[in-house]
């Protein structure tokens, strides 16, 4: 825990910014520890990103019960610090200031707020793959276009392609057939896992 905290400080030393930084809750591991992070994101001037507990991959035993929504995150916020919500210009985070000028903070609610018709996120993976979903099955090859001596504007096509094409709604549907049985649950393929999409 020393050297991320030494490294998140150096970072900010060097004038890197915003630092922005991740975490994800998860029912009874570490929904005690939301009001300690937005305070000391605070105290330091970093934005804080909260991350419902996503069924990413096939190995996390996800389970919606473990998962604590975003209302929910927002509320143990304001028990310490007035916040109003602001506009999300880009990117999945629902994002609030706090009442006093001190920061802002988000929240990604993939499970309980979907917004996989405004998703804007596209990964490359070390191997050299371009997925378009977190939950993704599989990747597109860019590798073997680049070492095929492709120029710039034939990736640039091939990536719009390749996004022009794309049908994601992994958390659309699954919110839809966890709606239908009263919980949101996984759907059943397989799916790639963070180890490989990093991040």
């Amino acid at each position: 825990m020393s050297a991320v905290l030494a490294g998140i400080f150096e970072a900010n030393h060097q004038g890197l910014e915003p630092i922005k930084i991740n975490a994800v809750i998860m029912r009874e591991e570490n929904e005690n520890d939301v009001v300690p992070l937005a305070e000391f994101a605070r105290k330091y001037g970093f934005e804080m990103r909260f991350i419902e507990y996503m069924d990413v991959g096939n190995v996390n035993h996800w389970s919606r019960s473990k998962t604590v929504p975003k209302t929910e995150i927002i509320e143990l916020i304001r028990t310490r610090f007035p916040l109003e919500s602001v506009p999300t210009i880009s990117g999945p985070s629902v994002n609030y200031r706090y009442l006093d000028g001190i920061g802002k903070v988000g929240v990604i609610a993939s499970i309980t707020e979907p917004f996989c018709g405004n998703c804007t996120r596209a990964r490359i993976t070390a191997d050299g793959k371009l997925v378009t979903c977190l939950f993704s099955s599989r990747g597109h090859d860019l590798k073997q276009l680049l070492r095929s001596g492709a120029s710039d504007l034939e990736i640039v096509e091939r990536v719009r392609s390749i996004w022009r094409r794309r049908t994601d709604q992994y958390s659309e549907n699954r919110l839809a057939a966890g709606q239908s049985n009263s919980l949101s649950r996984t759907i059943s393929y397989p799916k790639l896992e963070m180890i490989n999409l990093g991040g």
